[in-house]
């Protein structure tokens, strides 16, 4: 921070013509330092806009931890897994300069570049793509050159993991071009003694039709299971400043060759002695991915945005389980599937208040499966969806408001039955920020939920010795409204808040339901539309910065609602709580956080989940080039249950806890470098590792 030191010059005062002394001396006096300091926050009609410190980009090995650590109200980050979300649950869709970043193209992000990032709301920039909320991260431009950036990181304890990536770019005039080449290895083995792994109660009926009750526990012994990924992105960007246009092609091979479990099984009626065993479940994919994006500024205040795609996987699924009581279930599942998508939006500004948008928004997901084992079924997916849309917005120095509103057609194949509906979608957004302090922002939307392929598989396959699990092709989509209310507060750079409430309501929406199968010697998970599904959120947000920003607190208090109507009538009121506090003593910084236990309602099953809390220390040291970092997660935890799962219908309840490394303790060492060459470097905008089209392979 610079300070400014004023040095006024006073004259008398001039008292008048008749009593007027000749000045014969100038008085000259030092006052108070003023220190000069610019704004780190502002909010608008538009957006929010927050400016990194150099402290917040030296402690940052990526994109996600430069949002982290800026502790921006709006939007929450897990410090697990990276995933970005609103404080409501809701989908934040991640830019780089106004262009899509995929988490990969985060991961590669080097923050030393990064000028500002901005938190919009329904944003009609066409840019966008109709993204509801997004975060955009603005990098700064250059004239040549390029960087290359590495990153290596290990953990242990937990498991053992390997993750490495480089990145480069390079520029010349008017041209870029990015490469992105990745590699992760994971390998989880654990011991266990007899740990209860799921106790699943059902409703049956004997041999002479009498209803009774049987209880099934599980328990598992040994978890083995290994992951790798190999990717690889590279993609060109034109850029000037009227024209945009990039083209991404990437290309990713999964694996999971080992991931069974083992164990112990009682039926209780049955045998006084246990039965064994084991479950093996591993994948494989290859993943092929274009993308592209054409923006083009025309003339008479006229813009167009076109961005195709096209996602290809080629999936290989294979399930064994196998008891001592000779139980045996196979399932090997071989799936090509096939995305094409294509988005175009017109933009037309009139004036400097309005603006108009029309938009088309069509794609096409195609799936081909083939099952073998103990049953054998060949199915073609098909789900079609076109929808064209118009938008507009009336914004003014202190007000914004928008409001769109379209129409969608989509049919759905599975195999010979084709289903075909059409249906409305409105969006609503009234944003007021009478100053840069102050902003509330009211959004109400109206739309369509549209089951999965695997919601509506015909198949019918085994789970275990009770129970089997299928679609229903005759699902219906489900309609969605949605209210939410937030208030950002710039106090200062000191201080700033975001409180929110929202509500939202699913109507008959689409959940599992069980029911009796082989005469009533088992059970059968299918889907129907039943009861509506209604949860409901209200917290506050709020970063506090003190000792010249070098010590600064982030907390996040939540209380949420659920309420399930129908044939599960259930009442869900959860309280979650996360907090931080970091501290940057020169060119090092230390971190301690605390998440609260997740938990929520499913709101397509009859289930209740809850996570393990998570805590964590982390030290570490940066600069522009260098990062280095040494984090410990839930140091005291020895145990290996991460998650809790509640089911409860008329004829079948579960408690099933889910094992994992996610909540146990690991250390994780990490360390990343980049150098740069050229002119004015734009560092930030990477490429990374592209999907493939949605699978449709029922797994569970």
């Amino acid at each position: 921070m610079k300070k400014l030191v004023l040095i006024i010059l006073s004259l008398p005062i001039l008292a008048s013509a008749q009593t007027q002394e000749p000045i014969d001396s100038i008085e000259s006096k030092q006052l108070n330092e003023v220190v000069v300091e610019g704004l780190t926050a502002n909010t608008s009609a538009k957006a929010t806009t927050y400016m990194p410190s150099s402290k917040q980009k030296n402690a940052s090995q990526n994109g996600y931890d430069l949002l982290y650590y800026m502790g921006i109200p709006q939007i929450q980050i897990n410090p697990m897994d990276l995933s970005i979300s609103d404080n409501t649950g809701g989908t934040v869709s991640v830019f780089i300069n106004y262009m899509p970043a995929s988490q990969q193209e985060m991961l590669g992000l080097y923050p030393e570049n990064v000028r500002k990032v901005e938190y919009l709301e329904f944003p009609t920039d066409p840019r966008f793509q109709g993204a509801p909320r997004v975060i955009n991260i603005i990098v700064q431009a250059y004239e040549y050159g390029g960087y290359t950036k590495a990153k290596i990181g290990t953990t242990f304890l937990a498991d053992f993991t390997e993750d490495a990536n480089v990145f480069s770019k390079f520029s010349y005039k008017k041209m870029t071009y990015d490469i992105f080449v990745g590699q992760s290895y994971i390998n989880i083995y654990n011991k266990f003694n007899n740990a209860l792994s799921s106790e699943g109660i059902f409703s049956l009926k004997d041999e002479n039709g009498r209803d009774f009750s049987l209880i099934r526990n599980e328990y598992v012994n040994d978890i083995h299971a290994r992951y790798t990924d190999y990717p690889f992105t590279f993609r060109a960007t034109y850029n000037t400043e009227k024209i945009q246009i990039r083209n991404t092609l990437g290309f990713t091979h999964s694996s999971n060759p080992i991931n069974f479990q083992t164990g112990t099984l009682s039926f209780t009626p049955g045998l006084e002695e246990n039965y064994t065993y084991r479950r093996s479940h591993t994948t494989r994919s290859n993943s092929a991915n274009y993308a592209g994006t054409f923006f083009f500024v025309l003339p008479k205040n006229f813009s167009i945005n076109v961005t195709p795609g096209f996602q290809y996987s080629h999936n290989n699924n294979y399930l064994n389980y196998f008891t001592s009581g000779g139980e045996s279930i196979i399932r090997d599942a071989r799936e090509n599937a096939y995305k094409i998508s294509v988005d175009a939006y017109l933009n037309k500004q009139f004036s400097q208040k309005h603006l108009v948008m029309l938009g088309v928004r069509t794609w096409d997901l195609i799936n081909r499966i083939d099952y073998s084992g103990n049953a054998a079924y060949t199915d073609n997916y098909n789900i079609s969806q076109i929808a064209g849309e118009a938008a507009y917005q009336l914004q003014t120095q202190k007000f914004n408001l928008y409001t769109a509103a379209g129409i969608c057609w989509e049919e759905t194949k599975i195999n010979n039955i084709k289903n075909n509906t059409t249906y409305p979608y409105v969006h609503l957004q009234f944003r007021f920020a009478p100053n840069s302090k102050h902003s509330l922002s009211l959004t109400s939307q109206f739309v369509n939920n549209t089951p999965t392929m695997v919601a509506k598989s015909s198949d019918i396959l085994q789970e275990n010795e009770f129970l089997y699990i299928t679609g229903n092709p005759l699902l219906k989509n489900s309609r969605d409204v949605t209210f939410t209310l937030g208030y950002a507060w710039i106090q200062s750079n000191k201080f700033n808040l975001n409180a929110y409430a929202n509500y939202h309501e699913m109507f008959n929406r689409f959940i599992r339901e069980y029911s009796h199968f082989d005469d009533g010697h088992a059970l059968l998970r299918k889907y129907v539309n039943n009861g509506n599904f209604i949860d409901g959120t209200i917290g506050v947000s709020a970063n506090l910065k003190l000792l010249n920003n070098s010590l600064q607190f982030y907390i996040s208090p939540q209380m949420s609602f659920y309420r399930s109507t129908g044939l599960y009538d259930k009442r869900f009121n959860p309280f979650m709580f996360y907090g931080h506090v970091i501290y940057y003593l020169n060119n090092f910084y230390f971190q301690a956080f605390y998440k609260s236990p997740d938990k929520s309602m499913f709101n397509n099953a009859p289930a209740t989940q809850k996570y393990r809390n998570l805590y964590g220390l982390i030290i570490g040291w940066g600069n522009s080039n260098w990062n280095f970092r040494l984090s410990a997660y839930n140091v005291f935890n020895k145990k290996w249950d991460s998650v809790d799962t509640w089911i409860s219908s008329p004829l079948y309840t579960e408690h099933k806890v889910g094992y994992g490394n996610t909540a146990h303790a690991k250390i994780l060492l990490s360390a990343t470098y980049t150098f740069g060459y050229g002119k004015k470097l734009q560092q930030g905008d990477e490429v990374g590792a592209q999907s493939g089209a949605n699978s449709a392979i029922i797994k569970d």
